[in-house]
């Protein structure tokens, strides 16, 4: 896929649901022990385990700065986490592969990016993933910080999971356990 294909690939997504464009969710799958960071209509990351949601809202350092040498520190405005160097250790990323929509809800699937040969987790067994969602369609309330959608993590198959992103409940919580 070049450039310009890219592009229209990402506004047929902001067209189906512009609100949700690049929100990141978080969903825990206690079973398999995975953890999902949703970018809506962009790439799904499947981390192998449990990972803190303060860990996984910090970007990842894939650039550098500018300048090199010994005397630079690698200070920015904001938190960054590392990005490992070894294909094995990083999460496994699934792209937006086609977004439909309809009165009920928007379905994303989303296809996996294959880099190198790690063969040792559970999300190495995943191909596709589905995810669900309403609309979405801000009220005041839903403006206010943090401004978190919730997620569930349904039974699937063997090499394909589906995730239904929704609106948070009164007091629910993100977290690892239910």
């Amino acid at each position: 896929m070049n450039r310009v294909q890219a592009l229209q690939h990402l506004i047929a997504a902001a067209n189906a649901d512009p609100a949700r464009i690049l929100q990141q969710t978080v969903c825990y799958d206690r079973s398999n022990s995975l953890t999902f960071s949703v970018s809506w209509g962009f790439a799904i990351q499947v981390y192998q385990g449990n990972e803190l949601l303060p860990d996984l809202l910090s970007l990842q350092r894939t650039f550098g700065p500018w300048r090199r040498g010994n005397k630079v520190d690698a200070n920015f405005m904001f938190n960054t986490r590392d990005y490992p160097r070894d294909p094995c250790k990083r999460p496994s990323v699934f792209f937006l592969k086609s977004v439909t929509s309809d009165k009920r809800g928007v379905w994303s699937n989303y296809s996996r990016h294959v880099v190198g040969n790690c063969y040792e987790s559970n999300a190495t067994q995943l191909k596709q993933i589905i995810v669900f969602s309403r609309k979405l369609e801000l009220n005041n309330e839903q403006m206010n910080a943090p401004r978190r959608q919730c997620c569930n993590v349904l039974p699937s198959s063997n090499d394909t999971i589906s995730l239904h992103i929704r609106q948070c409940e009164i007091d629910e919580l993100i977290s690892m356990q239910s």
